[in-house]
């Protein structure tokens, strides 16, 4: 019975995968040699970026998930009044994600 019972556990531990338990999937971002972290904040309604490659996209989203705005970064140093409505939004560029709180 106990036999069984460890063969049933095993197998559903197999089942699961095995990336549950992994830490692969964290993402932090990575200073390349020579290069800066990039920095993104939102001061008021401002949303500045700092050391950030030229020719990408900020993504903006809800809190529920709902894609409002994609932003293309035309410089290092960018700043953009966002004139968005006092809430909790998401930021999305290139696997760097913030949550912040527009005030």
């Amino acid at each position: 019975m106990k036999r069984i019972v460890l063969v049933i556990m095993f197998l559903t531990v197999l089942s699961c995968g095995v990336s549950v338990f992994s830490q692969e999937d964290k993402k932090e971002p990575v200073a390349i040699e020579g290069s800066a972290v990039p920095e993104m904040y939102v001061d008021g309604n401002k949303l500045h970026l700092k050391n950030v490659p030229v020719g990408r996209k900020v993504e903006v989203f809800t809190i529920i998930g709902n894609k409002i705005r994609e932003i293309p970064i035309t410089s290092s140093e960018f700043e953009l009044e966002l004139n968005l409505p006092r809430a909790i939004y998401i930021f999305k560029m290139d696997g760097t994600v913030k949550k912040i709180v527009v005030r």
